[in-house]
């Protein structure tokens, strides 16, 4: 049997795309949102290479085929080809930060141009209006054929590359000059095919360089990014390394930060971490199930993360601080929340960095916030970071003993601290007979 078409450029990437996919799966384990879109594009594009190379050979065998069976091969072929565009389309929207009304006409925009296209390929057999086949098994292309086989898919990568190019801001330079690039060559290619060498496999060919080129340029999810935004934190450029990190934010990633931060003061060594810890306890004896636990345990770690924003000379005192440098320091909290808010995945983060410092009185900072007004969450923030305050050894002061600490607690219950919240810590307190509830000494 000869064939009807070309199919070596796409037999040959197809190792390629196998090498990249098995990569996939062996080394992407610690997922963010934009790995998981690349990595569904990847395994999209290798079956829709496939799929079109066996396409190819089953269309060629003409009459030794039955019709039925060339007819599912080739719609599966159009489909495969539309969904590896189709999922460019969604790689390049998981850097989106968009509303969710936005998220929502976005998806129901290109939904239903899929969807059309899905059902002008699946009904194909009866309308026949994309591709036909003569009772000897020859292909016969329809008046519906380019818009279809072409048009969609071609569709559904401008869609993409227009977006990127109108959201540039949000991808880093190597990364879009390649990709841009890519999608140029890709375009020039399908057009060529389109208009001069049918017989060509040529479209998933460059759909799988496609995939290379993004691969080659993409942020991997190891944690070499995770290291190197940690070492960022002790620059001068700090802030801007914990924006880039929020992007791949995982529990490595907090507690990487939490350390930086602890870091900037010579006089705490796990302060954040000890938070997250009580913290939690104090969220298990409430009752919060598992997931709110560790939602508390993530806010404690990062309840001090806007002192990347403080400069060290203030934290770092010996002594008293003058009114304006409390003022300065203070800012840590609104920095936080700067910080955090824009994280639309964890949402939760930016209550514990801003309102640690309210009291139930209403007399604390940064807004005043009394009683149930404060969120849950960063009451028990504020337990548990003025219990370890006073247990740990400080510029200003030196650690206390347990006694001391749980005679403050108890006094301030009802005025800095939520009584009802309070009542778990001295528990714990009690229970602490040994007073391992403190900075390691």
């Amino acid at each position: 049997m000869s064939l009807d078409y070309n199919i070596y450029l796409e037999v040959a990437v197809i190792p390629v795309d196998v090498i990249i996919c098995a990569y996939l799966v062996v080394k992407y384990t610690n997922m963010t949102r934009v790995n998981v879109a690349f990595k569904r594009f990847a395994f999209i594009v290798m079956i829709a290479n496939i799929i079109d190379v066996l396409t190819a050979i089953v269309t060629s065998a003409h009459g030794l085929v039955p019709n039925p069976i060339h007819y599912l091969f080739n719609i599966t072929d159009s489909v495969f080809a539309s969904l590896s565009a189709f999922m460019f389309i969604y790689y390049v929207y998981a850097y989106s930060t968009m509303r969710e009304v936005s998220h929502r006409l976005r998806n129901i925009m290109n939904g239903t141009l899929l969807a059309i296209n899905l059902l002008l390929l699946l009904t194909n057999p009866i309308t026949g209006w994309v591709f036909t086949y003569t009772d000897s098994g020859d292909y016969i292309h329809e008046f519906l054929f380019i818009p279809v086989a072409y048009g969609f898919p071609i569709m559904f990568f401008a869609i993409g590359s227009l977006y990127m190019f109108t959201h540039r801001e949000r991808y880093r330079k190597t990364q879009l000059i390649s990709m841009m690039l890519a999608i140029v060559v890709a375009g020039l290619f399908f057009l060529i095919q389109m208009l001069y060498f049918d017989d060509v496999l040529i479209t998933l060919f460059m759909a799988s360089i496609g995939v290379l080129v993004i691969f080659v340029s993409l942020e991997t999810p190891d944690y070499l990014n995770l290291l190197k935004a940690r070492a960022d934190l002790t620059e001068a450029k700090e802030r801007e390394a914990a924006a880039i990190a929020k992007e791949q934010l995982s529990r490595e990633v907090m507690m990487a930060l939490s350390k930086a931060v602890d870091a900037k003061d010579h006089y705490t060594n796990g302060h954040s971490e000890r938070v997250a810890e009580y913290a939690k306890e104090i969220a298990r004896r409430m009752g919060m199930d598992e997931k709110q636990q560790e939602e508390i345990y993530e806010l404690g770690l990062l309840h001090d993360i806007g002192k990347i924003g403080i400069p060290e000379a203030i934290i770092n005192k010996v002594g008293k601080l003058s009114e304006e440098e409390f003022d300065e320091i203070k800012k840590h909290t609104v920095i936080g929340w700067d910080i955090l808010k824009t994280i639309n995945e964890i949402p939760y983060l930016s209550t514990g960095a801003k309102w640690h410092h309210e009291r139930f009185d209403g007399k604390g900072y940064p807004d005043g916030l009394a009683g149930t007004d404060i969120p849950v969450e960063a009451r028990i923030i504020c337990l548990a970071d003025s219990y370890d305050a006073m247990t740990s050894k400080r510029s200003y002061s030196s650690p206390r003993s347990q006694d001391v600490v749980r005679d403050e607690i108890a006094k301030c219950s009802g005025t800095q601290f939520d009584p009802d919240i309070a009542k778990y810590l001295l528990d714990m307190i009690d229970e602490d007979k040994d007073y391992r509830l403190r900075e390691a000494q």
